[in-house]
């Protein structure tokens, strides 16, 4: 009777122990990534190159107007596309303490407020001065909701009012895309060669929210 039972709870644990294997490999086994290719001519100001604000280097743009540019967690698409950040940078709409956090290779630009977190690191910047920017946003509970945004700078036309009224040509800081990366995002991305690499994490079955894979998109 014993060596029954014994033989049962053997064949038992065998077989658990294959369903197990079988199903965390199944959860693990996301579609390869997708590869896209995104061609189009950006109207994008020479101005890129020498701005006094950036995203990698002192003074870095305010992470305040990055996330009033990303926009609510709650909301889809953009309503906030343009800025003039020569302005909003030192303006009192954008003000914030902006805290740099020593990573690599790019530093991590934060604010805090309260239990609320929102800040940004540099991916890169495209030839044709795209400039990709990684954030990374928690709100007091345990998400941390990742982004991808698209940035250019413009020329943007504006009226000037004082002892003439006259049209001037002001460098803006555009949006011009977001790619959601999820909550807790612990894959990797990459910019190389007008290339840019976004996969999710290999030691987890975490899907990006559009393409569940990854993706790889050329910029042309």
């Amino acid at each position: 009777m014993v060596r029954i039972l014994c033989s049962v709870l053997c064949s038992f644990l065998a077989t658990t122990i294959c369903l197990t294997g079988a199903y965390g490999a199944a959860q693990h086994d996301l579609p390869p990534p997708v590869t896209k290719v995104l061609t189009h001519t950006w109207k994008v100001s020479p101005a890129w190159k020498t701005s006094t604000y950036t995203f990698h280097k002192e003074e870095f743009i305010n992470p305040r107007i990055v996330e009033e540019m990303q926009g609510p967690l709650a909301d889809s698409g953009s309503q906030l596309i343009s800025v003039n950040v020569q302005n909003a940078n030192i303006s009192n709409q954008f003000f914030s303490e902006v805290r740099v956090r020593s990573t690599t290779p790019t530093p991590y630009v934060y604010y805090q407020e309260d239990n609320k977190e929102f800040g940004y690191s540099f991916v890169g910047a495209t030839t044709t001065g795209i400039q990709i920017v990684h954030t990374q946003s928690t709100q007091g509970g345990s998400g941390v909701y990742h982004n991808l945004l698209f940035f250019i700078f413009t020329d943007t036309d504006a009226i000037s009012f004082g002892l003439e009224v006259v049209p001037v040509t002001q460098p803006t800081l555009t949006l011009i895309g977001t790619l959601p990366l999820g909550d807790r995002f612990t894959g990797t991305i990459s910019l190389a060669n007008d290339t840019l690499t976004v996969l999710p994490p290999k030691e987890s079955a975490q899907p990006l929210p559009l393409y569940s894979g990854g993706i790889i998109l050329q910029f042309k």
